[in-house]
């Protein structure tokens, strides 16, 4: 960053690119403080190659969330977080996806402008007006999704729907929750909601609304008592946050009623280590006693704090320089184009995972959508045609799947015990309505040779399956 930036931000205040990246890198670490398999599974025990790869995300985001005015730190922190999520692929969440196109477009923004300008003398808010309307489009393009996938009965249907166990975890009287149209209210509202405030982002009179409304439900999303969501919540509300007024920043210096301290560079340096600090202390709790609330608690926090700031300082005045959801850089714009057709995939034959189908009930495989629009999968892609249920298993992976009446497609069934789980014998699979025992080494050879198929690197690196649920799930599956 220039001196000339450098100051600016001290006397004017952060810039909307320092706010937005702070934002974007405190979430990043939220995702392995806040989601306990991944505590169990990479924070408190080694495992090669996946530990260290946790590791280089979490410290570079804690560097970019120290420096987020400094281009450097910016950059380390994109690729750290396009190195991880990329070594981590192809199991990993949805949003996470979703970082790796805004890391990615941080990475192209940093290279595009060293390039034109020959030199890496670059401010972070130069890069925001390369990579911002890309973070913009994300968003816009996960509230589509958010609502279009669950147009289906395993969302709108109270005896599965994903909707009611968020509003079960508050501390609601049960003749409320157990009311029939608070029920419907909820699954409902949700797809209003999340289409309104889509609607509302597309344009400039509108996205403070949009945003205040959008921001809200992820807040609701990420306090609920059904689990520690914090990751994908403040994930969300840092995309939110790219469509504030330029001058956001600013506006929150002048304001007389924060503290002078907290306006002070160093000190809110020091804040963000204590809140860093604060989100590996309820992690290490959380994995301990299986109880989130001291984890919800600091995200209701960090939430409460952003959404007033918003409401307060997030309007459209005459001086507001006009937001973009275009890039400069022509190229970069095909990534949102790129996002958009990825999350088509559980329709076209290809993955159901990172589609941005989380919470939705949408069922797409062996040839059968349960969507209301999209009645039939579109089969350009044959990785979801055979699904494969377990009558009886012995690998504990598959007992699970089995008690939960959830199949695999074939794909992921030959991945995942070829490369990453020895699967134990006896095992009794179903296909379709053929029952296929497997007892010895022989007829399990005779049932690769007839049902397995080759698949290359990038296959196995690119496809993400969910498990496999009826047409009409009778749960809410994440």
């Amino acid at each position: 960053m220039t001196t000339e930036n450098r100051t600016a931000q001290t006397k004017e205040g952060p810039t909307l690119a320092t706010i937005c990246v702070w934002l974007f890198a405190v979430s990043a670490i939220w995702h392995y403080t806040s989601s306990g398999p991944d505590i169990q599974n990479y924070f408190l025990q080694y495992v090669p190659v996946r530990t260290p790869l946790v590791v280089l995300s979490m410290v570079t985001a804690f560097i970019a969330a120290l420096f987020p005015n400094r281009a450097w730190a910016v950059v380390l922190f994109a690729g750290g977080q396009f190195i991880s999520i990329s070594g981590l692929a192809p199991f990993v969440a949805d949003h996470l996806v979703m970082e790796l196109f805004l890391s990615l477009s941080i990475i192209a923004s940093f290279i595009y402008l060293a390039l034109k300008g020959r030199t890496t003398k670059i401010s972070t808010s130069e890069m925001f007006n390369i990579f911002g309307p890309v973070g913009r489009w994300l968003l816009i393009i996960m509230y589509f999704y958010g609502t279009f996938h669950k147009i289906n009965p395993g969302f709108l249907s109270p005896l599965s729907s994903c909707a009611l166990p968020f509003i079960n975890g508050f501390p609601l009287p049960d003749a409320i929750l157990g009311s029939l149209w608070v029920q419907y209210a909820a699954i409902y509202g949700t797809l209003i909601l999340e289409s309104i405030a889509m609607l509302m982002l597309l344009s400039a009179r509108t996205k403070y609304f949009g945003m205040l409304l959008g921001m809200s439900f992820h807040f609701i999303i990420g306090i609920s008592g059904y689990g520690t969501l914090a990751h994908f919540s403040a994930f969300a509300l840092s995309l939110h946050a790219q469509f504030l007024p330029s001058n956001f920043g600013h506006r929150i210096y002048a304001e007389k009623r924060i503290p002078a301290a907290l306006k002070n560079e160093t000190n809110f340096r020091i804040l963000t280590i204590l809140l860093v600090v604060a989100q590996l202390a309820f992690a290490v709790n959380l994995a301990i006693t299986r109880d989130g609330f001291v984890m919800n608690s600091l995200f209701a926090v960090f939430g409460l704090t952003l959404l007033f700031l918003v409401f307060k300082h997030g309007q459209v005045r005459a001086n507001t320089a006009p937001y973009k959801l275009k890039s400069p850089l022509l190229a970069l714009n095909l990534v949102p184009v790129w996002f958009f057709v990825h999350c088509m995939s559980p329709y076209l034959g290809l993955g159901t995972g990172g589609a941005l189908t989380m919470f939705s009930g949408l069922r797409t495989e062996g040839g059968i959508s349960n969507h209301y629009i999209i009645t039939k999968p579109l089969h350009l892609f044959t990785y979801q045609d055979e699904v494969v249920y377990f009558e009886e298993a012995s690998n504990s992976s598959l007992q699970r799947a089995a008690a939960g009446k959830q199949g695999l497609v074939m794909f992921d069934f030959q991945r995942h015990f070829t490369y990453r789980e020895a699967l134990q014998i006896p095992l009794t699979l179903r296909i379709g309505d053929e029952i296929l025992p497997i007892n010895d080494i022989e007829s399990f050879n005779a049932f690769a040779n007839a049902h397995f198929k080759e698949q290359s690197w990038l296959e196995r690196k690119y496809m993400s399956f969910r498990l496999v649920d009826g047409p009409k799930p009778d749960q809410c599956r994440h």
